[in-house]
């Protein structure tokens, strides 16, 4: 073989490696940029005053910073581009615990703090908008979750979609988005005028649990079909145990903010009126 052949394959390989190098790039900065924003909003809340934030928060939206960091650069997103094992776990990281963690770290609050009155209030009435308490609907969020999701997974033709160099950075934009959406409306800790009544959240919440179950089901019934990856079937355990493991987490979450506001209502039922003996 000459040496003129081999010069496409490695201006190829090297044009190749430099994207790569580009994406991971831009991907760390996003993400890093995502944790530095929050700081500076503490930073800046502090500065006015607003003192009293929970470190619990500020740790809930690291850990989902840095696990979505970790699932779209480094060894789990290299491996996700060969194996679909690696690319279900991505997908339960960005689509679920992620999405989760940054929604627990109340961004909202964090932002409303950080700014000047006139610019909570802008921020606020956006928030309080028709077309956002539409999205933020656990029913909607849910549809927007799922739906996009059993496309994609049910049928094998899809799955070429995960690997195409601009739709596969978009999904994984829309798991994030999709999934932080879900448990904003579900089970979000920023204030929220508009949320929806618990046993409606509730009822979403197991509605999206099986429809999860169902799609990884179908997935593990699928396996061996033609076009489906050669590891569809631990794929799809690991999606049915692995959301399973976040449900659980979620459900949690959600049960234990029930509690609380029940508490406080009972409490405040039970205490006697002002000036009158107990």
């Amino acid at each position: 073989m000459t040496e003129d052949s081999h010069h496409p394959g490695g201006a190829d390989a090297g044009t190749g490696a430099l994207g790569m190098f580009a994406q991971d790039t831009a991907v760390v900065l996003v993400w890093l940029g995502l944790a530095v924003l929050y700081l500076l909003a503490g930073r800046a809340a502090a500065l006015r005053g607003r003192t009293g934030w929970p470190p619990v928060r500020t740790a809930a939206w690291l850990t989902g910073t840095g696990l979505g960091l970790a699932a779209t650069a480094g060894p789990l997103a290299r491996a996700a581009d060969s194996s679909f094992t690696a690319h279900t776990a991505v997908h339960l990281l960005l689509g679920m615990l992620v999405p989760l963690l940054l929604v627990l770290g109340a961004p909202m609050t964090a932002a409303l703090r950080a700014v000047p009155v006139a610019v909570g209030r802008r921020l606020t009435r956006l928030a309080g908008s028709a077309p956002v308490r539409l999205v933020s609907h656990p029913l909607v969020a849910a549809l927007i979750t799922t739906a996009p999701m059993a496309l994609l997974y049910w049928d094998a033709a899809a799955l070429t979609l995960l690997h195409h160099p601009v739709v596969g950075p978009l999904l994984h934009v829309h798991f994030v988005a999709a999934g932080a959406l879900f448990a904003y409306a579900v089970v979000g800790v920023d204030a929220d005028p508009h949320r929806a009544a618990a046993w409606v959240r509730g009822a979403v919440i197991t509605a999206s649990i099986a429809a999860h179950a169902v799609i990884a089901k179908h997935l593990y019934a699928s396996a061996g079909q033609a076009g489906r990856p050669a590891d569809t079937e631990q794929a799809a355990q690991l999606m049915y145990y692995g959301g399973d493991a976040v449900h659980v987490l979620l459900l949690g979450v959600f049960c234990a903010q029930v509690y609380r506001r029940s508490g406080r209502l009972l409490r405040r039922t039970a205490s006697p009126p002002s000036g009158r003996l107990a």
